[in-house]
């Protein structure tokens, strides 16, 4: 199985310091690299691609060094966060421009372009300049380009930005698309944390140049049973409840008559005890929500449990 490897990789900028020491594998799927602006993100990415060499350690793609490696690179494609298309060119020609630099014949070039438009979304104004295109537009036409090869490795830092819902959609479904049935490997970089959620397989935390949590986001979840997490509790009588969980949380926030947010440290315990208590007690409970499940509030909690 292709795998790209992080091994303890620093990148230095004069003094300052993008990575420091991270260790992480890219295998195939989709992998979201996460953080805010300045976390690495891009940083790891121009390791990947051979844009930059590591100041130290190592960037290896199965077990060779990617630094100039051409056979590797042939097998990727970029889609850099900032934009470098030719706005005087139509979608089509810089298409077809890209499949030059791979030097792809021109029926080859040709049927690949056609493709790729249909691919994205953009067969309606692939004859347009693109200083005439949107945000996402101006997205969607990056990442075909980074297709145009027919590469086995993606790279996209932050392909959702500026993309409106219906451009999101597509954008998602395809790296799905490509994932499920090209097999690539692809890896997508975005601070939108909520975003992806919905498209990431494995999840690479990074925070200041360091890591700070790798995998599954269920399982980055339960290996921080024990931070503090916030639970709303809907009911027929707040009250009751709050005086029947005080001695199992670390906090009780009454919101009204019916709600109820308390703060437990260990979330599988408390869980497991409010049941029996709810049983005992025959409380009506209409609502049990966990509110710092979602993606944005793992991170929150990993820097915190870091700092």
């Amino acid at each position: 199985m292709d795998q790209i490897d992080f091994i303890n990789a620093s990148l230095w900028y004069g003094e300052v310091i993008a990575l420091n020491e991270v260790s992480f594998k890219i295998t195939p799927g989709i992998t979201g690299l996460v953080g805010s602006n300045g976390a690495g993100k891009t940083s790891s990415i121009k390791l990947a691609t051979s844009l930059m060499k590591p100041t130290l350690g190592e960037v290896n793609f199965n077990g060779d060094p990617v630094w100039q490696n051409y056979e590797y690179l042939r097998q990727l494609g970029y889609s850099p966060e900032i934009d470098r298309q030719f706005n005087f060119m139509t979608g089509r020609k810089f298409l077809e421009f890209a499949g030059k630099l791979h030097k792809l014949s021109n029926q080859d070039n040709q049927n690949s372009v056609n493709d790729i438009l249909k691919l994205i979304g953009m067969r309606h104004a692939a004859d347009r300049k693109i200083s005439e295109y949107s945000r996402g537009m101006r997205q969607r036409i990056k990442i075909g380009q980074s297709l145009i090869h027919n590469p086995s490795i993606i790279f996209a830092d932050e392909p959702l930005s500026g993309t409106d819902p219906i451009g999101r959609k597509l954008m998602i479904d395809l790296f799905h698309n490509l994932s499920k049935d090209e097999k690539m490997t692809i890896v997508v970089s975005s601070h939108v944390l909520h975003e992806l959620e919905r498209i990431s397989e494995k999840i690479i935390f990074l925070d200041s140049g360091k890591l700070v949590a790798e995998g599954k986001v269920k399982d980055v979840r339960y290996a921080l049973q024990n931070v503090p997490q916030k639970i709303k509790i809907i009911s027929d009588n707040s009250k009751d409840v709050a005086k029947s969980i005080t001695n199992l949380v670390k906090s009780i926030e009454i919101i009204d008559s019916q709600s109820i947010v308390v703060e437990v440290t260990n979330r599988s315990e408390f869980t497991a005890e409010f049941s029996s208590i709810i049983s005992n007690n025959k409380l009506n409970i209409f609502e049990y929500e966990v509110l710092d499940e979602d993606l944005t509030s793992v991170f929150k909690l990993i820097k915190n449990k870091n700092n």
